[in-house]
C-alpha cells in the first residue's frame, strides 16, 4: 500500500491518445496534478481541450497511454466508477436536466453518496455560492438563464463531494 504525499499526484496522464473515429484529437498528452493544485489547459479551439476531460472522465477511451487517479489506474473506465472515485466533471455547454428541477439536479450530483446530512450540508452550502439557486430550486433547470445553468452545473458536480473537479469552459454564460 502507497500513502499519498503532497507531492503524489492526485492526477496523473502519462502519453494519453485519443480520437474521434479516424481523426486523432489529441496525441502524447502528459500531465500531472497534486492535491490542492489548480492546473490549467490552455490552448485555441480545437486544440483538445475538451478531448482531454473527456477521456480523463471516461467518456471518450484513449487508444494510447494511461490515466491514474488517486494512485489506481482509471484508464477507459465507465464514467460512473470514476465518479464514485471522487473525479467530478463540469462539461463544455452546462449539460443540466432541463425537465428536473434545480434541487432535483443538485441531488443528481449526490447520487453516488449515502450521508444523507452531508448532502443537506453540501446543498446548502451551494445555495450560499450561488443564492439565485436557492431562489429558484423549485423551478424546472431548463428556465435558468445561460449563467444560472453554468452555476447550477457547478455545484451539481461540488454535490458529489469530489476530491477533483474538472471544469471544461467554466466562465462560460457567465
Amino acid at each position: 500500500m502507497s500513502v499519498a504525499t503532497s507531492d503524489t499526484p492526485v492526477l496523473k496522464l502519462l502519453n494519453v491518445e485519443s480520437a474521434y473515429g479516424p481523426i486523432k484529437a489529441i496525441r502524447g498528452v502528459s500531465l500531472q496534478v497534486r492535491r490542492s493544485e489548480i492546473a490549467t489547459v490552455l490552448g485555441s479551439n480545437g486544440a483538445g481541450k475538451t478531448t482531454i476531460l473527456k477521456t480523463i472522465s471516461g467518456i471518450i477511451d484513449p487508444r494510447k497511454g494511461s490515466i491514474e487517479f488517486k494512485g489506481e489506474n482509471i484508464t477507459a473506465q465507465d464514467p460512473a466508477h470514476i465518479v464514485q472515485q471522487g473525479l467530478s466533471h463540469v462539461p463544455e455547454g452546462r449539460e443540466v436536466f432541463p425537465l428536473l428541477s434545480v434541487r432535483d439536479n443538485l441531488l443528481m450530483g449526490a447520487y453516488t453518496r449515502k450521508d444523507r446530512d452531508g448532502v443537506a450540508r453540501d446543498m446548502e452550502a451551494v445555495f450560499t455560492y450561488f443564492p439565485i439557486l436557492r431562489e429558484r430550486a423549485a423551478q424546472d433547470a431548463g428556465l435558468l438563464s445561460g449563467g444560472q445553468q453554468q452555476m447550477l452545473a457547478i455545484s451539481r458536480a461540488l454535490m458529489a463531494n469530489p476530491d477533483l473537479i474538472l471544469l471544461d469552459e467554466p466562465s462560460l454564460g457567465l
